[in-house]
C-alpha cells in the first residue's frame, strides 16, 4: 500500500467541492424550517441532489486519480461501493415508500415482509422524535455549524432566532461568532 500524501491539487480540490456539499447541506436544512414552506419540496430535493453530485464528482474524481497511478480496477470497485449503488431516476423504492409510511402512521405492512417492517419502524422512530429518541448531540453540533457557517457567510446572524429551534440557534451564533473573530495562530 502507497505511503504518499494526496496530490495538493486533488486535495484543494475535495476540500473545495466538500465545502460546496456542506453548504448545500445546510440549504438543505434550512428549507425545512416552516418560514419557507412554501419551497420546501424544490428546493430540498434539489440541494440534496446537488450535495449528493458533488459528492459523486469527489469519489470520481479520486477514484480517476487512483486508476491512473495503477489500482487495480476490482479494487477500485470495491472502494467505490458499487454494489450499492442506485440511480435517483428510478425513483423513490418500496423501502423508501414504507419508511414514509412510518413517519405518517399508516398501517403496518404484512407481518411477513421483515424488510417492510424493518423500513416502517425506522419511519415510526423517526416519527418519535428522532431514531434515538433523544437528542443527538453530534447532529446537533453538525447542524448549528452548518447554519452558523451559512450565516457569517450572508451576513446575517441575526436571522438564526426566526427560523431555528433555540438550541440550534444558540449554537450556531457561537459558531458564527468564532468565524467572524481572527483565531490566534497556533504555536
Amino acid at each position: 500500500m502507497e505511503d504518499t500524501p494526496m496530490p495538493e491539487p486533488l486535495r484543494r480540490a475535495v476540500h473545495q467541492l466538500v465545502s460546496e456539499v456542506a453548504l448545500n447541506c445546510q440549504e438543505v436544512l434550512r428549507y425545512t424550517e416552516p418560514d419557507v414552506a412554501h419551497d420546501w419540496k424544490r428546493m430540498t430535493l434539489y440541494r440534496a441532489t446537488d450535495a449528493a453530485d458533488t459528492m459523486n464528482l469527489v469519489a470520481l474524481l479520486i477514484a480517476a486519480y487512483c486508476q491512473r497511478t495503477g489500482m487495480a480496477m476490482n479494487t477500485l470497485a470495491s472502494y467505490l461501493q458499487v454494489r450499492q449503488e442506485r440511480s435517483r431516476a428510478a425513483g423513490p423504492r418500496e423501502a423508501e415508500l414504507n419508511e414514509v409510511a412510518g413517519m405518517l402512521g399508516s398501517p403496518l405492512p404484512p407481518a411477513d415482509d421483515e424488510t417492510a417492517q424493518t423500513r416502517f419502524s425506522w419511519g415510526s422512530g423517526y416519527a418519535e422524535q428522532g431514531l434515538m429518541g433523544e437528542v443527538d448531540e453530534q447532529q446537533l453540533f453538525t447542524e448549528a455549524c452548518l447554519h452558523g457557517l451559512r450565516a457569517r457567510l450572508c451576513d446575517d446572524v441575526e436571522s438564526l432566532d426566526g427560523y431555528l429551534p433555540p438550541r440550534v440557534a444558540q449554537l450556531a451564533r457561537k459558531v458564527a461568532t468564532v468565524l467572524e473573530e481572527p483565531q490566534p495562530a497556533a504555536t
